[in-house]
């Protein structure tokens, strides 16, 4: 069977993101050790993590930007290369200094990445349909490929020591080559971008529904990183096993992979507002009866929090497309908004809701961000802007 050019990018291109959402993961099971090798306490690696990891985030947007004046495949290449290379060299990085200096280059590898390559997926899928099932299968294999990442770095440590485990960047570097391949060329740009960052920027922010569209993905963000940051300490305080945990975890990322690949199907029965608001207003009640039947049914309360994650991320597809069909001028630049930056930002709400589980408990956490999830769902059903 021979593929067309829109499905081997497609195909080409989402198997590059599960490669290198994988390589993002990869050290998640490791820092306990490397802490103890480097002899660094929880509070130095946390900001060690922090700083390699908020770059991808903060310079997306950028290398989008760029990318919508180039329209060349070289971020797509070297994002695979950097990831790839230097995280798995992270973990026997000598001190704290190279360990944040080789995570940040393996994220801004990251940061190459994702931008690029949905203005690729736009270059082949330009009906909205159409394009919103490319978003969605390729972030599903991203996200799939983040949730597996920690069992197969677990899996090479294991196996082959830690003398061979920075060998496992050499499965990324092979991808990348055969990515140049088989991945096609982008065709004939058909609207170059001629305005500099500032200018795009600008267009963006003055664009009502972009802003709608960013403020509902970093409720998104939020979201993602309220659960799978305070997941494992509430099913600590309820004495289960961390294997379970991080079973747990994967799982319920691997349900947000799904989601985000069957969420286009959605979109073509009840709309892209109705995936929106399908999306978030269920997680309050969800949540609710998850913190419920912690007490009586650990099993059940497992399957809801798997359940959550089918709904956190399923309008993350319908989301990312319609804001590049919106700022079409600017697809690489909206496309790093919605995937990176957003992120930063919801990662900021992890501060004060750290402060109210210190105080309340981090059950209370979840039913706060859920809340506002709720409420947004409620906004997104009556609003005109999408």
């Amino acid at each position: 069977m021979i593929f067309s050019k829109a499905q081997r990018a497609l195909s080409g291109l989402s198997i590059g993101h599960f490669a290198i959402d994988l390589y993002a993961a990869i050290l998640i099971p490791l820092y306990p050790l490397i802490a103890q090798r480097l002899e660094i306490n929880l509070a130095a690696i946390s900001i060690v993590i922090a700083i390699g990891h908020s770059i991808s985030s903060v310079l997306q947007p950028v290398f989008g930007h760029i990318s919508d004046k180039i329209h060349k495949r070289v971020f797509m290449f070297f994002g695979i290369i950097f990831s790839s290379v230097f995280i798995p060299l992270g973990f026997k990085a000598p001190n704290a200094f190279i360990l944040t200096l080789c995570l940040m280059l393996g994220m801004i590898g990251n940061a190459f990445y994702h931008p690029q390559v949905t203005l690729i997926i736009k270059n082949f899928y330009e009906e909205k349909l159409k394009l919103s099932y490319a978003i969605g299968v390729f972030l599903g294999f991203g996200t799939i490929g983040y949730a597996m990442g920690p069992y197969l770095s677990a899996y090479v440590l294991e196996t082959f020591g830690d003398k061979n485990y920075i060998y496992i960047g050499l499965a990324g570097v092979l991808i990348a080559i055969l990515m140049l391949f088989y991945v096609p060329k982008i065709e004939k740009a058909r609207q170059i971008c001629k305005d500099n960052f500032a200018a795009a920027l600008k267009e963006i922010l003055k664009n009502k529904t972009c802003i709608f569209l960013i403020i509902i993905t970093v409720i998104k963000a939020a979201l993602v990183m309220s659960f799978g940051t305070y997941i494992p300490f509430l099913l600590k305080k309820y004495e289960f096993p961390i294997t379970q945990t991080g079973l747990i975890l994967t799982m319920f990322y691997i349900a947000g992979g799904i989601s985000m690949i069957i969420s286009s199907h959605l979109e073509k029965r009840i709309k892209l507002r109705g995936v929106m608001t399908a999306s978030f207003l269920p997680l309050l009640p969800l949540t609710i009866f998850s913190l419920i039947s912690l007490q009586y049914n650990t099993i059940l309360a497992s399957i809801l929090f798997i359940i959550t994650g089918f709904f956190v991320l399923l309008s993350a597809g319908v989301v990312l497309a319609h804001a590049q069909k919106v700022m079409s001028a600017h697809t690489g630049t909206i496309s790093g908004i919605i995937q990176g930056f957003t992120l930063a930002l919801g990662s900021l709400l992890l501060i004060p809701f750290g402060f109210i589980g210190e105080q309340f408990g981090v059950e209370y956490i979840l039913i706060l961000i859920t809340s506002i999830a709720f409420m947004a769902a409620i906004y997104t059903a009556k609003t005109k802007l999408i």
